[in-house]
């Protein structure tokens, strides 16, 4: 029987590797998984009272319109355009919002959430960067598997073990820093906001992914360890045919 174990870790790291593409490049065209975002953020504009939001992505920001003033009431999105995706990326609402909602007299826009932009900004660029290098390495963790499937050779796999645990790091990082961003930020806008009509909500789909990412990588890091200390030093069993000369 055909032995599946050595080839664990690359289920879940293939897996992983499908949700962590679709986290990093959701909201970089219009319509593609814009309601997988770190966070949104509501706020009416003065001149029509529309109620417009701003998803934040990992490589990009959309903006549309909603359906109901209330974002918590099932209000569902009109989404109008997506700027172009970049890395480091970094949201700025003094440039990405129009003046009549950061310099209206009616919205008393309040200068520190700008400043709470600016002080996560370097944290957010890093985030970006960090899904960046996962992406990579599970992609190398693939290769190698191919490789070690059609010229096996000693030492592949630790090599297999060595981009794992770089790759499941370097999303793990960064999914502590969004989960940082989806509470405490938030946490910060809403309290900086209130009485200007401005409000945040953090991501909950975009959270629930990039930890599924993160457990499927720690899963398949825990298998590829017993692959190559475990199971790669366990002695070699003798042949049948030298048992049964002992005998």
């Amino acid at each position: 029987m055909p032995d599946f174990k050595p080839f664990f870790p690359t289920v879940t790291t293939f897996i992983a590797f499908i949700i962590t593409i679709l986290c990093l490049f959701a909201g970089t065209q219009k319509n593609f998984l814009d309601t997988v975002d770190v966070l949104t953020l509501y706020t009416p504009e003065t001149s029509d009272a529309a109620h417009k939001f701003y998803s934040v992505h990992v490589m990009s920001y959309c903006q549309g319109t909603l359906s109901t003033p209330d974002p918590g009431s099932g209000a569902s999105r009109n989404v109008t355009k997506c700027s172009g995706r970049s890395i480091p990326f970094s949201f700025d609402p003094t440039q990405a919002w129009p003046k009549e909602i950061t310099q209206g007299p009616e919205l008393a826009w309040p200068r520190v959430i700008s400043d709470d932009f600016h002080a996560f900004r370097l944290t957010s660029q890093a985030m970006a960067v960090l899904y960046c290098i996962g992406v990579a390495t599970m992609g190398v963790v693939l290769l190698v598997r191919v490789w070690m499937t059609l010229k096996p050779k000693p030492q592949q796999g630790l090599l297999e073990f060595g981009f794992l645990v770089l790759g499941t790091l370097s999303i793990s990082i960064a999914s502590i820093i969004a989960t940082v961003l989806a509470f405490e930020f938030v946490a910060l806008i809403n309290a900086h906001g209130k009485g200007s009509k401005v409000s945040a909500k953090y991501g909950e789909k975009f959270l629930g992914m990039t930890w599924a990412a993160v457990g499927l990588l720690l899963v398949g890091s825990l298998a590829s360890f017993v692959n190559v200390f475990v199971r790669g030093s366990a002695p070699t069993p003798a042949p049948k045919e030298a048992e049964d000369a002992e005998g």
